[in-house]
């Protein structure tokens, strides 16, 4: 998800021998589904399963968009020297994205908010559930959301947001077979009121989602204890936008 600031030295991982999207990083694996740390608990497992009063307007998808690979987008290695993620990857609208469509499911290793069950050196760490302690972390394993760049940099403004959503999933204790389980989805900003986005993003457009000042904030900090200088580059560039 976030702008990659170094090269990821993650050993190579095997990959499926087909159903890779094109431009797809040899050295993480992908992923059509989650995958789940072992210290999640049945009982945080089961929240992410269960619907409140701010959940109950939520997407739920229907298993027909979540095509994997997303024919939606497509992963291209960026060459603009001015663009913010020069020589890393980006995504791409494949085809005509409208206002509120869903893009993407961000997919990756659910995990544990604790110290001992998170990567400090990730930068595709994305929460799923603050009061269940959960996050979800695409560093070595994850789907094309993974490559969503922060609009800073690149453009006046984000064209997409994070969302949370709902998505179907098998569970033989339940009737029918499935469930509803949580997910954050990547979606197409909504028209607003004046329509002033009523074009949604069009094909071969840049997927820009808005991390936030403070992601940015937190990346300069760790460059700076790491003595990374090209994080820090990065992390100054996109708060200086």
């Amino acid at each position: 998800m976030p702008v990659k600031t170094k090269q990821d030295t993650t050993p190579a991982v095997k990959q499926p021998a087909q159903g890779l999207p094109k431009n797809w990083p040899s050295d993480v694996e992908f992923l059509t589904e989650q995958t789940y740390s072992d210290a999640v608990t049945p009982d945080q497992r089961a929240g992410i399963s269960r619907t409140c009063t701010d959940s109950e307007a939520w997407a739920k998808i229907p298993p027909e968009a979540l095509e994997s690979p997303c024919p939606r987008v497509e992963i291209v290695t960026i060459s603009n020297e001015k663009h913010p993620a020069c020589g890393q990857r980006g995504i791409f609208a494949a085809q005509q994205l409208d206002p509120d469509m869903l893009i993407i499911v961000y997919k990756g290793h659910v995990h544990t908010n604790s110290m001992s069950d998170q990567d400090p050196h990730s930068d595709y760490d994305l929460s799923l559930d603050r009061e269940l302690g959960l996050s979800v972390d695409a560093a070595r394993s994850g789907n094309e959301a993974r490559f969503a760049n922060d609009y800073r940099g690149i453009a006046e403004r984000p064209n997409a947001e994070f969302r949370d959503c709902f998505v179907q999933v098998p569970c033989s204790k339940r009737a029918g077979g499935v469930k509803w389980e949580r997910r954050v989805g990547i979606y197409v900003l909504s028209a607003g009121n004046a329509g002033k986005r009523k074009a949604g993003i069009k094909a071969g457009e840049e997927v820009l989602v808005n991390y936030g000042k403070g992601y940015w904030e937190g990346r300069k900090t760790v460059a700076s204890f790491r003595k990374d200088e090209e994080m820090l580059r990065i992390a100054t560039l996109a708060l200086d936008a």
